[in-house]
């Protein structure tokens, strides 16, 4: 699975997901198949992601199976895989929550997904 410490360190060194995030404090849960990710975003920084056990959900939540998950996560992925709405449109994926926090930061989210696609690829 992907090394969160590195999406991490990466997402608060990128220029793009901070000019896009920083004004963002939020709770982001992912679900990548059975398993729950917690992400803390406090003034556009991640602050700590680390698995989620708890049942209350965040302010945005995005779940899909662990196979669409590796669509989306491939180098080059095949249309409709290359992004977290397109793919909640045609694919298995869900977004549930505030959808404040999901269109105000809508390019921060693209970028994030962007970046875990990175280090997913090496």
């Amino acid at each position: 699975m992907l090394d969160w410490s590195t999406v991490r360190t990466r997402a608060n060194e990128d220029g793009e997901f901070q000019l896009h995030a920083r004004f963002w404090n939020s709770t982001l849960k992912l679900d990548i198949g059975s398993q729950s990710t917690r992400i803390d975003i406090a003034d556009g920084k991640i602050r700590s992601i680390e698995p989620w056990f708890g049942s209350l959900a965040g302010n945005l939540h995005i779940a899909a199976p662990d196979d669409d998950w590796a669509r989306l996560l491939e180098a080059v992925p095949k249309p409709f895989y290359q992004d977290v709405y397109p793919a909640s449109l045609h694919h298995g994926f869900e977004i549930h929550g505030d959808t404040t926090h999901f269109c105000a930061y809508y390019p921060a989210l693209r970028r994030f997904i962007e970046i875990m696609r990175e280090v997913n690829n090496g």
